[in-house]
């Protein structure tokens, strides 16, 4: 489960304070009712997220209004579809972006463009991410050692 930073907690609850024309003095009335402090600054991460649930019921929609840019999928050359569908998977796998593949090759090969790396190139990409998914499955692991 990927769980949110305080950092972005923390602006989410005054983002949404501004979106919705709160002056300072309803918005810690607000904060002080919900979690009994004027202040998000010493919230713990729970009630951050019942502010930002409660200004959800304000009428705040988090979501982006800007539409999502997606590059297309990379074209295979001959050799080279099935490394690149390992590294779709791996991709999709972490919710990584075609991206991330691409500046991977850029700085280990030099190439701008994945369909420009050849099948050694491909697997150096691959090995990359599948470090990543290690470092990632690592990191969660400890994540759920740790007491709450």
């Amino acid at each position: 489960m990927k769980t949110e930073s305080r950092r972005s907690l923390l602006a989410k609850v005054h983002i949404a304070a501004k979106t919705l024309g709160l002056d300072d003095d309803t918005y810690r009335d607000m904060l002080e009712s919900i979690t009994g402090q004027r202040s998000a600054g010493p919230l713990t991460d729970r009630q951050l997220v019942q502010v930002i649930a409660a200004l959800r019921k304000r009428g705040w929609d988090d979501t982006d209004p800007r539409p999502a840019r997606k590059r297309p999928k990379p074209r295979a050359t001959p050799g080279t579809a099935p490394l690149l569908g390992k590294i779709e998977a791996l991709l999709a796998d972490a919710g990584r972006p075609w991206a991330y593949a691409v500046a991977i090759a850029k700085r280990q090969c030099g190439v701008e463009k994945l369909e420009w790396a050849g099948p050694e190139q491909l697997r150096g990409v691959i090995a990359a991410l599948v470090k990543d998914a290690q470092r990632r499955a690592k990191r969660e692991a400890a994540e759920q050692e740790m007491p709450a």
